[in-house]
């Protein structure tokens, strides 16, 4: 099997043709059979808008012979395929952090709506620690939800950042970070 490198294409039949140059008398029906043959082995291919530019395309032997400048190296598999598990580890982590940063601003949302009310604010009243504290707890749990919100937006622009840097990994080029 020999592997290509996925670089955008919006449709299997430009795929196709950039990969392997098909031309002549039946070429139509070679270029289907080297889609299918594509298709079988990469069922990813389906959907392409979905398929991030550098990923490793198979190329099965059914399919017929690549373009030589459209063999992928030893080098950039390997690479594609390191870029692909830190993508995929960026993303876990990112919506992990994400789902613990909603939960802890749900909660905190919720503590200064319970403190509002009426039968809490009689317990308040009654006990002056916790009339002379719930002030200042209230204004950090507020505190808290506001940078919450401030590190989502933070996190958002560094994970943007590594997945450029992850993307030229891929590619071969050297970061400038």
């Amino acid at each position: 099997m020999s592997f290509a490198i996925f670089k955008g294409e919006s449709s299997l039949q430009d795929l196709v043709s950039r990969l392997f140059g098909i031309s002549g008398a039946g070429s139509q029906a070679k270029s289907n059979q080297a889609a299918k043959a594509l298709l079988n082995a990469n069922p990813q291919l389906k959907d392409l808008s979905k398929l991030t530019p550098g990923s490793v395309i198979n190329v099965p032997s059914t399919a017929p012979p690549l373009k030589p400048s459209e063999q992928a190296t030893a080098l950039q598999v390997d690479r594609t395929a390191i870029a692909a598990q830190a993508q995929q580890t960026l993303d876990a982590i990112s919506r992990h952090l994400g789902e613990m940063e909603a939960r802890a601003s749900d909660s905190a949302n919720a503590f200064v709506v319970q403190v509002q009310l009426e039968q809490v604010q009689t317990l308040v009243e009654a006990a002056p620690q916790l009339k002379q504290a719930l002030p200042n707890l209230v204004s950090d749990t507020v505190s808290m939800v506001s940078a919450a919100k401030t590190s989502q937006a933070s996190r958002g622009q560094a994970l943007s950042s590594m997945k450029a840097s992850v993307l030229l990994f891929a590619k071969g080029v050297q970061s400038k970070a």
